[in-house]
């Protein structure tokens, strides 16, 4: 997940260089130099890219301060996505 996150960070900043600059431990915002536009094109090929859904009104800047980070973050959204629930509970 870690590559494909960096990836997406490069294609966005149409920065190719970006690959091989960027680590786990990269400030998403502050190494890559994503501004708040490109910061929500990458949140939006994401979703696409892991099949998850963002909660931008609960979303933590924290999550931003490396690609580690993030990457967890998105893990952990695709793990709660992932829980069958019992059948007949709405999940919320």
């Amino acid at each position: 997940m870690q590559s494909q996150v960096i990836e997406m960070i490069s294609a966005v900043k149409e920065d190719p260089e970006l690959v091989a600059k960027l680590n786990g431990r990269s400030d998403i915002i502050h190494d890559a130099g994503l501004d708040s536009l490109q910061l929500v094109h990458f949140m939006l090929q994401v979703e696409d890219a892991f099949d998850v859904e963002i909660d931008f009104d609960s979303f933590e800047l924290e999550h931003l301060c490396s690609v580690d980070a993030f990457c967890s973050y998105i893990q952990g959204i695709s793990d709660a996505e992932q829980v069958p629930h019992p059948e007949g509970m709405e999940t919320v």
